[in-house]
């Protein structure tokens, strides 16, 4: 009896992390679908290309983060089970500032110990907003038992404003359209011949397609994503917070690990190190905030996350920002002492399961 229980327990671990990995699969690839067809779809109806960078393109890559957290709490708000309220929120904020800790000390502690980087035009801004809102952001955390709503929507008003500096630095580069680009378009579209109205009838039923696929594909994935972790830990017996704030975490940014690696390997990196910024402020601002107000009243924290991971957050984000702004470009050292940052607190969050 004893033996068909644990092989029963060990077939659902089982069956719990393979459907945690399908969770992270759909999740990641659905994100990609649905923001390669946003961005036609708003260049379709004219969008400016500024205004896409800004929103679609940056919002994007913090889609797997965002929508897992905001699932989570929505699955908080409809349970009635304390327990299984506690869990589900422990993962949504364990989501959001693990990720921005595995975004800054994994992937650009790596990425910088390889390979030291310029900064590059609008980092010094964008940096300083990023230590600004982390600096807030734990001030929240350390001075209530939670993230309170007029809080959350503080951290929202934050993500507009920083939408905003996007869009004023990306117009100060380049014009919204061109007089030529827009006449070139004009005379395509009179010269279009039955083939070609066939030929972009189909791309556009395509794009939509894509879309929904998308969609479906980020709300199919968060839903196993979130349950299945859920369950992993009750039947392990790990805190929630672990999960979220490691397993969770890492592989929602599994799009910024593999947008910094290819620009590291392309000889770019400065592009990864300006993605990695903007998802850190989008989790901060746009995320947090917006599963806060999803939460109805405010949002608890768990003690682990207060008492230390957002001052850990907030460290790495100081030594990433502060020397480089001085210096104008990293140093091997800031990438060594990120990635010793975020490997000591997974160290001391495996420490305290094990005691």
């Amino acid at each position: 009896m004893n033996l068909s229980f644990e092989a029963s327990g060990a077939f659902n671990i089982a069956a719990d992390v393979v459907l945690l990995i399908v969770g992270f699969v759909l999740i990641i690839k659905g994100g990609d679908l649905f923001v390669d067809a946003a961005i036609k779809i708003a260049r379709a109806v004219k969008v400016p290309e500024i205004i896409i960078g800004a929103t679609v393109v940056s919002i994007g890559t913090t889609l797997p983060e965002l929508i897992t957290s905001a699932t989570s709490v929505i699955k908080a708000v409809s349970s009635n089970d304390a327990a299984l309220i506690a869990g589900y929120n422990s993962i949504a904020v364990g989501n959001a500032i693990g990720s921005m800790m595995c975004n800054s000390g994994l992937i650009l502690g790596t990425v910088m110990l390889i390979k030291p980087q310029k900064t590059g035009e609008g980092f010094a801004m964008k940096g300083i907003f990023l230590l600004f809102v982390s600096g807030i952001l734990s001030v929240f955390v350390a001075t209530g038992s939670g993230i309170s709503m007029w809080e959350g929507v503080v951290l929202l008003a934050l993500f507009l404003v920083f939408t905003g500096m996007n869009i004023y630095e990306a117009a100060e580069k380049k014009p919204l359209y061109s007089s030529v680009n827009d006449a070139a378009a004009a005379s395509a579209s009179i010269s279009m011949t039955a083939a070609d109205k066939k030929n972009a009838i189909k791309k556009t039923a395509a794009t939509a397609l894509c879309f929904v696929s998308g969609a479906l594909a980020i709300a199919l994935g968060a839903e196993l994503l979130v349950d299945n972790a859920q369950s992993l830990c009750l039947g392990i017996g790990v805190p929630q917070q672990i999960v979220g704030i490691t397993v969770v975490a890492i592989g929602t940014s599994m799009p910024e690990l593999v947008t910094s690696l290819t620009s590291l390997r392309k000889g770019t990196a400065d592009i990864g190190l300006g993605n990695v910024i903007g998802a850190n402020v989008i989790n901060a601002t746009l995320l947090l905030g917006l599963v806060v107000c999803i939460s109805g009243a405010g949002l608890p924290i768990d003690d682990i996350t207060a008492d230390v991971a957002v001052w850990v957050m907030l460290a790495i984000a100081a030594v990433l920002v502060l020397p480089a702004v001085v210096r104008k470009k990293t140093a091997a050292w800031q990438g060594a002492a990120m990635l010793a940052l975020y490997l000591g607190f997974i160290v001391y969050n495996i420490t305290v399961i094990v005691i």
